[in-house]
């Protein structure tokens, strides 16, 4: 790259040509190496790419590039750090994941009804409260997303332009999670 293209250098740019010249640059490898290497679902190698670039916007001017391929490296160590701290964190979380054994005989009693001494657990209660709620297409987005599916299989048992369902999903992410704070 010509010195006078340098995104690093950022001269004339406001924040979201300088936002989408970074995501242009940028954005699609980052993406990319996360689903290749680290196996990450799509959802969380974009939300890993987005947290990169806003972190590289908040703290690129506290240093020096001696050229584009510094600032480049700069971005890809803030990433790497990103991934593993994504690693852990999820690593964590399935550790302390535990199954427990439980026989069909002891989810019913003898009638062939439901025990219904089992404690509840409000979370539980509360998201499917919430769930509820929702249209029939939004809890079908949250589903198949759960279950790894794409945004173009999806797309063909909702009726919604796919390239708006990453945006839906997002939306309906961060609406459940904050319903489900408010409720406990």
């Amino acid at each position: 790259m010509s010195k006078q293209n340098d995104i690093y250098k950022n001269e004339g740019l406001t924040t979201p040509e300088f936002v989408a010249r970074l995501y242009k640059q940028y954005g699609k490898k980052l993406y990319a190496y996360a689903l290749r290497n680290w196996n990450v679902n799509e959802d969380q190698a974009w939300d890993l790419v987005y947290k990169t670039l806003y972190k590289v916007i908040d703290t690129y001017k506290n240093y020096t590039f001696e050229n584009e391929e510094k600032f480049g490296a700069f971005i890809f160590k803030i990433f790497i750090n990103y991934l593993r701290n994504h690693y852990r964190d999820n690593k964590a979380k399935n550790e302390s994941l535990k199954v427990s054994d439980v026989s069909p005989d002891q989810m019913y009693n003898k009638a062939g009804e439901p025990v219904s001494d089992a404690p509840v657990n409000p979370k539980l209660v509360a998201l499917t409260e919430e769930l509820e709620k929702m249209e029939d297409w939004q809890r079908m987005l949250l589903l198949m997303r759960s279950e790894g599916r794409s945004y173009s299989e999806i797309a063909v048992y909702i009726d919604k332009p796919e390239e708006q369902l990453k945006v839906y999903y997002q939306r309906l992410k961060e609406s459940i999670t904050k319903k489900m704070y408010e409720r406990l």
